[in-house]
């Protein structure tokens, strides 16, 4: 088996220094297996893949790095399966996950009310005030945070500044903007001090890899029930996350799904445990690479 790391933006024997303590916990925890590196930056850039060390490898492969378009990743994938390495997930099982508007039939009962719009489709706001009190906008991945976009609205809004709104968006994302818009209910999460309470779980080939707080919430807020996580390990991926949030009725929800690939490990996750899970699921049950 082989573990994918983005490398140095000027060094591709160098990891990503963003990704340095998963490489070094891989590392330890997968003696058995190689850990390589490829030219994130370059490939994103001019399409190109270079992979340090260069040596000749089949086998499956885990990609733990930046986020891919689904035209990336397929470009990442087919390059590797002509050299004799495959991806844990197909282009398809990427998608599944990581665009929310595939995962959302999946999650749909337990997840806010939401509404998709491919890049250029008039988006109808009289539908939007029928439908929402309140609204988030979103592409078919992420929101922008941090950048001055509101992050929610109220209803009803007017057509016009809305459109004007969704340039803006669609601008602030630039080229990580991916699909279309989605527009998704806004719920209340229930907050201890100043903080949400969420958690991420990852789950590869079926079982649960790990589940940690993801909000650096205290260890004394609820936690969400064993039951209620284990209805999503069955999602058609073989690596990916469901991400949860308590609402301030004490109530569960879905947030979003990702694949496993592309997802941050939570904050004050327990790298060394991580991989050694990895290699419990992955490797030990075939007793070899």
């Amino acid at each position: 088996m082989l573990i994918l790391f983005p490398s140095d933006f000027f060094n591709i024997k160098k990891v990503d220094s963003d990704y340095e303590a998963e490489y070094n916990n891989a590392v330890t925890a997968l003696p058995e297996c190689r850990v390589a590196l490829f030219n994130y930056d370059e490939f994103v850039a001019d399409g190109v893949v270079k992979i340090y060390p260069k040596d000749s490898y089949s086998g499956k492969c885990i990609y733990r790095g930046w986020m891919l378009t689904p035209a990336q990743y397929k470009s990442l994938y087919d390059f590797l399966l002509n050299e004799g390495v495959t991806l844990i997930n197909s282009p398809d099982e990427y998608d599944n996950c990581h665009l929310f508007p595939s995962a959302h039939s999946m999650i749909e009962p337990y997840t806010p009310k939401s509404l998709f719009f491919e890049q250029g489709v008039a988006i109808d706001w009289a539908l939007i005030n029928r439908t929402f009190k309140r609204f988030m906008v979103k592409d078919y991945v992420k929101s922008v945070k941090g950048m001055g976009f509101p992050t929610f609205f109220d209803t009803p809004v007017e057509a016009a500044e809305m459109d004007s709104r969704i340039s803006e968006f669609v601008k602030l994302r630039d080229n990580l903007f991916t699909g279309g818009i989605v527009l998704k209910e806004y719920v209340d999460l229930k907050k201890y001090g100043e903080t949400t309470n969420e958690y991420r779980a990852f789950f590869l080939k079926g079982e649960l890899l790990s589940f940690c707080r993801n909000t650096n919430q205290c260890e004394t807020c609820e936690v969400v029930p064993f039951d209620f996580i284990m209805k999503f390990s069955t999602l058609p991926s073989n690596y990916y996350t469901v991400d949860f949030g308590e609402l301030s009725d004490g109530s569960w929800i879905v947030i979003e799904t990702g694949d496993g690939q592309v997802s941050g490990l939570s904050p004050k996750q327990d790298l060394s445990k991580y991989y050694d899970e990895m290699l419990m699921i992955m490797v030990l049950p075939e007793k070899k690479c």
